[in-house]
């Protein structure tokens, strides 16, 4: 018989009994917590704070249009608001006369931001150790031969504070 279930069959019988003016079986639910909390309503996850940050919104908040162009999305992430906002916000930039300065402020932050990453991954290079490889030499899955390499880390160190010099020279400079 499909559609048959228990609990379908539970509920037509309390149905009846509602009809003849019985009271139906009560039921109770029976769970288990095992923290009681004293608040009601849902639990708010701290990553569905970030999500909620990182997720783009229906609506830009300046202008409170529909945000669903494929450019919305890039420029919620870049500006915070919609492409449309951006468009407004170069054109009265360029009407005002400041365009190119803000231009040249956006280039400038972008290489200050390019050469902290890469200090950022010079300072982390140089605390690696010699890498250590382990090849299976043959098949039966027992035999492994262990390579590894031999690094100058004198010299490493060095190129690598020389590199952190210049890249400070050029943020100074841009500073």
């Amino acid at each position: 018989m499909a559609g048959y279930s228990k609990e379908s069959e539970r509920q037509n019988k309390a149905l009846r009994a509602i009809m003849r003016g019985e009271t139906p079986e009560k039921r109770v639910m029976v769970g288990y917590d095992k923290e009681k909390s004293e608040s009601s309503g849902d639990k708010i996850d701290r990553l569905s704070d970030i999500m909620k940050e990182a997720r783009m919104p229906w609506f830009c908040p300046e202008c409170d249009k529909t945000m669903k162009k494929r450019l919305d999305n890039k420029f919620w992430r870049l500006f915070g608001h919609c492409f449309d906002c951006q468009v407004k916000l170069e054109h009265k930039l360029r009407l005002e006369g400041k365009y190119d300065e803000w231009e040249q402020n956006k280039i400038k932050e972008n290489k200050l931001a390019w050469i902290k990453d890469q200090k950022q991954s010079i300072i982390e290079y140089k605390k690696l150790n010699s890498p250590e490889i382990y090849n299976q030499v043959n098949p039966d899955g027992h035999s492994i031969e262990k390579e590894k390499w031999n690094v100058n880390f004198k010299k490493i160190i060095k190129q690598a504070d020389e590199a952190l010099a210049h890249l400070d020279k050029l943020e100074e400079s841009l500073k």
